[in-house]
């Protein structure tokens, strides 16, 4: 009996293992006819190519210096997709609560710029500071690293 809630366990596990869907069950199959000449066993992506975004920041740190407890910093980093197809950020995420991000929301066209406004509240904040703020987006790097420096006195 003891063994008994184990087997069961292990039984579950096993079969659940198998019940994922097929993700070549999903793609979208494309007649001979239109594939043109490929080679045999090649899968084709329909919309899938080489093009991409590409995310590139004017200056990715940005130090504050000095400033007291409480105070607030304001900052935009500058971008520019230099890639040849729509950039769309997906997420930006600071390292702490301190610190709010806002960015550009609408795809950003080849060679058009955006930016990410950064906002740092120093309260309870003192000593030396560096946050990171992350910008996911469908750039050819997918993350981007933006950084804010200072420090903050009583």
């Amino acid at each position: 009996m003891k063994w008994t809630p184990l087997f069961v366990l292990g039984l579950m596990l096993i079969t659940s293992c198998n019940t994922g869907n097929n993700q070549e069950q999903d793609a979208e199959e494309i007649p001979l006819e239109q594939q043109g000449e490929q080679p045999v066993g090649q899968t084709i992506i329909p919309g899938g190519d080489s093009v991409s975004a590409v995310l590139e920041v004017e200056n990715d740190a940005y130090d504050f210096g000095k400033i007291k407890e409480g105070e607030k910093v304001e900052h935009e980093f500058k971008f520019t997709n230099t890639g040849t197809s729509p950039l769309i950020i997906s997420n930006v995420q600071a390292s702490c609560g301190c610190t709010t991000p806002e960015y550009s929301k609408n795809p950003i066209a080849p060679g058009d710029e955006g930016m990410v406004k950064v906002v740092f509240n120093s309260a309870g904040q003192l000593g030396k500071q560096h946050k990171v703020v992350t910008v996911t987006s469908n750039a050819s790097s997918p993350n981007t690293l933006l950084h804010l420096r200072g420090e903050v006195e009583k």
